[in-house]
């Protein structure tokens, strides 16, 4: 199997900006660290490769002769092999153990006693001056979910299983607020990537999706349906039942409702933030029978003679 370039190493094109390379590095780099993973030998060869890889990479001149000639610009050898290359002698045991376990450093402008001089630079830059051995915050984690349109109207509380950047699983319970709206995002802290060395855990980050409803319409913090009758409940008026997200209530319309006539149930729509809820708005709309026979017509006929005037008569030609 031929070996990794040092671009494959990172997992960034040959082209990539020097900003990507060092975001890269930073991301493996606080993965594999030794010290956030004790006595894990395989971590520990991962961190040096990939720290070879940055030290090369990140460098303007060593990567042009890495790029025209690959480790052939360096003796042929990998940077801790020894041998006729820049990183030849490098202690990574002084590296491991960062800051505060070996030496002191000096306020002059010569060598630093016990420390890694440049790659402690590097490291220090890239953690934001927090090495490793220190509590670092876990990273936070953008997910995403879908939820039924009335869990969205009255709240609900799910049990979500997500995957963290490290590849570990881990289920969450979030309780999902009455009146949450599409594209809603909820921050939960520290249901994110646990902390390393004691660190506080990062946040989850949801995005909410809702459902559409086969009935209801959300219009914010109001709700919307249309409302079939019948011919005889819109001529006479009385009682009819209403469902709403909260349930089924009793209302009444008037003698002569029109169709598209539209009603309000005061306060059972959407509670809002600032306290109180929206209002549920139904549009009649009249249902007229299918397949009527024709000894009912004589009925429809006398129907037809209570109109008064033409319907349509109000209505504007288009030329």
């Amino acid at each position: 199997m031929a070996e990794k370039t040092y671009y494959e190493i990172l997992g960034v094109p040959k082209d990539a900006a020097d900003a990507d390379i060092k975001k890269a590095y930073r991301k493996l780099a606080k993965k594999h660290h030794p010290d956030v993973n004790k006595g894990n030998k395989d971590a520990e060869n991962k961190f040096k490769e990939l720290s070879e890889a940055y030290a090369v990479l990140s460098d303007k001149e060593k990567r042009d002769q890495y790029d025209r000639l690959g480790k052939e610009a360096f003796g042929g050898q990998s940077p801790f092999n020894g041998g006729q290359n820049p990183f030849a002698g490098f202690d990574f045991g002084q590296f491991t153990n960062a800051r505060g376990r070996g030496g002191t450093r000096s306020t002059g402008g010569g060598a630093r006693r016990g420390s890694t001089g440049g790659f402690t630079d590097i490291f220090s830059d890239l953690f934001g001056g927090a090495m490793p051995d220190e509590p670092q915050r876990g990273s936070d984690i953008e997910a995403e979910t879908t939820i039924d349109f009335r869990d969205a109207i009255l709240g609900t509380t799910l049990e979500l299983s997500m995957t963290r950047p490290d590849g570990s699983r881990a289920s969450v319970k979030v309780k999902i607020p009455e009146g949450v709206a599409e594209g809603q995002k909820l921050r939960l802290r520290g249901k994110g990537s646990p902390g390393t060395m004691n660190g506080p855990a990062g946040d989850l980050n949801l995005t909410i999706h809702v459902r559409s409803h086969p009935f209801f319409e959300r219009r914010g913090d109001d709700i919307y349906i249309d409302l079939p009758i019948t011919i005889g409940e819109a001529i006479r008026g009385g009682q009819i039942d209403v469902p709403t997200i909260h349930g089924t209530v009793r209302a009444r319309i008037p003698a002569g409702t029109q169709g598209g006539q539209t009603f309000r149930l005061t306060g059972k729509g959407v509670k809002k933030k600032s306290g109180g809820s929206g209002d549920h708005y139904y549009r009649v709309q009249i249902a007229v029978p299918r397949d009527v026979p024709e000894e009912a017509f004589p009925a429809v006929e006398q129907l037809e003679s209570l109109y008064r005037d033409n319907p349509r008569a109000n209505l504007k030609t288009a030329l």
